[in-house]
């Protein structure tokens, strides 16, 4: 068999594991060296029986601008002595790095996936394909591994997928058919058919940890184990594998105890082994954000132990997510959404008995005096039916202050207001916003919670003063 035969079966069996369908349109992610352009190639070959419309499509980092219409020049040339369709795009790294305070390296994934992400919408294209082969594979596995990564680093390179970089609008589908394939049999391929790949110079320095794998690592590793980088790629392929089973089990669990968008119940998850609630952790805040970027272990052991304490508390996490823990629930806010029930409202504001005092948003304090009814429950936990002396007061509406303490109704002593809140489950990046009632004698009321026992209506008053706050959802 030869080495074009070899390539081309070894090339069709990582798209038939990646099912891929016939006769749509691919973006092949092509920068002219020899990776890409035996994948090109090879490509080619296979589109005569999968009927695919293969276009070449090139990003301009201009990382090397000396270089860069030149290697512009010769992937165009390369493209079409393959007689495959050519579509460049030019971005500029350096400038985008700077801007962000990114590497060099994250800047020219990120653009180069965003362009690709375009190039496949305009050309209505199924996926984006890349050349990364079984040597990309190893480096990325002890890349992770040196980092301490878990199973999912350790499972390298997926065959096929959606890439997606957080912030910066890249979402495409991404097609690794070569992962099998050594470096070496691309750079025979080209030789092969006469096909002078660029040669990227940034690829040799070692101011990378990409390149410091790929250019001392690797090769000392596989002189002294051989084989070493094949094992590599067949431990990422093993991992993959334990992965999706774990994340099969992980997925079924948090389906189970799911109670609302990104609410899971507490009660669920008690009893549960600690193995599986790391995971279950982890799959939860994957759902909330779409990845576990930046998601450390400390992150998930300070989880677990607010999960194991009192209701009310919240941690901030990475990328503006917050945990937080209720009495029955908890789950992860994201930054930028505001799931608090009480608006942000302009307070102090005095309170007129009878009056309507309005806060804005839609949202008013309404007092009257009316006459007693027969039923003082109102079922309304923002409404109130409290003692007539409360016309000779001065009511204010406040927010809460360190050290409030209220007696709840029914109750003979008082509580700190903290302790109340923390009680009744109330996540404490609410406990700010929620407006109280207050007099000179205390805390008359806190809307939505309790009344104050020396507020409450008598058996001698004939007439009550009726507290509500309308317009909350």
């Amino acid at each position: 068999m030869s080495t074009e035969q070899k390539f081309n079966e070894l090339l069709g069996a990582g798209f038939h594991r990646a099912k891929m369908p016939e006769g749509e349109t691919i973006i092949v992610a092509f920068s002219g060296g020899p990776d890409s352009s035996a994948l090109l190639y090879g490509m080619t070959e296979l589109a005569k029986d999968k009927r695919w419309r293969i276009v070449a499509g090139h990003v301009n980092h201009q990382i090397r601008r000396e270089t860069s219409q030149r290697d512009l020049d010769r992937t165009k040339e390369i493209a079409a002595q393959l007689s495959v369709e050519f579509t460049a795009t030019t971005v500029d790294v350096p400038k985008f790095a700077n801007s962000e305070g990114i590497s060099i390296e994250l800047a020219a994934r990120t653009l180069r996936y965003q362009s690709l992400a375009k190039i496949v919408a305009n050309q209505g294209a199924y996926a984006v394909v890349t050349g990364h082969t079984r040597d990309d594979q190893a480096e990325t596995v002890l890349h992770h591994a040196s980092r301490g990564a878990g199973l999912k680093g350790i499972s390298g390179m997926s065959v096929s997928g959606k890439l997606e970089i957080p912030g910066y609008g890249v979402k495409v589908n991404v097609i690794r058919p070569m992962l099998d394939i050594p470096h070496a049999c691309c750079v025979e391929i080209c030789k092969t058919l006469g096909i002078t790949p660029i040669l990227d110079e940034s690829n040799l320095s070692r101011e990378y940890t990409r390149n410091k794998l790929r250019l001392e690592v690797v090769p000392n590793l596989n002189e002294s184990v051989p084989g070493a980088s094949q094992a590599l790629a067949r431990l990422a392929r093993n991992s993959a594998d334990d992965l999706q089973l774990i994340e099969w089990v992980v997925n079924q669990h948090l389906d189970r105890i799911t109670t609302g968008i990104n609410t899971y119940s507490r009660a669920a998850m008690s009893g549960l082994p600690e193995f599986l609630t790391r995971r279950l952790v982890i799959g939860a805040y994957e759902r909330a954000l779409g990845h576990s970027l930046d998601l450390e272990r400390v992150h998930i052991d300070a989880i677990l132990d607010l999960l194991n304490g009192p209701s009310g508390k919240s941690l901030d996490l990475p990328n503006e997510a917050i945990f937080y823990i209720d009495k029955e629930m908890f789950g992860f806010w994201l930054g930028g959404i505001d799931d608090c029930p009480y608006p942000q409202l302009n307070l102090p504001q005095n309170i007129s008995v009878p009056g309507i005092l309005n806060l804005g948003q839609n949202v008013r304090l309404a007092a009257d005096v009316v006459e007693r009814p027969d039923n003082l429950d109102t079922r309304d936990l923002n409404m109130v039916f409290a003692t007539p002396d409360l016309t000779r007061e001065s009511l204010t509406l406040r927010h809460r202050s360190d050290g409030d303490r209220i007696q709840p109704l029914g109750t003979g002593n008082s509580v700190k207001l903290q302790d109340l809140f923390v009680n009744a489950g109330v996540p404490s990046r609410w406990r700010s916003r929620i407006p109280i009632v207050d007099s000179p004698n205390g805390i008359v009321w806190v809307p939505g919670h309790r009344m104050a026992e020396w507020a409450k209506v008598r058996p001698e008053h004939s007439k009550v003063v009726i507290l509500q706050l309308q317009g909350l959802d």
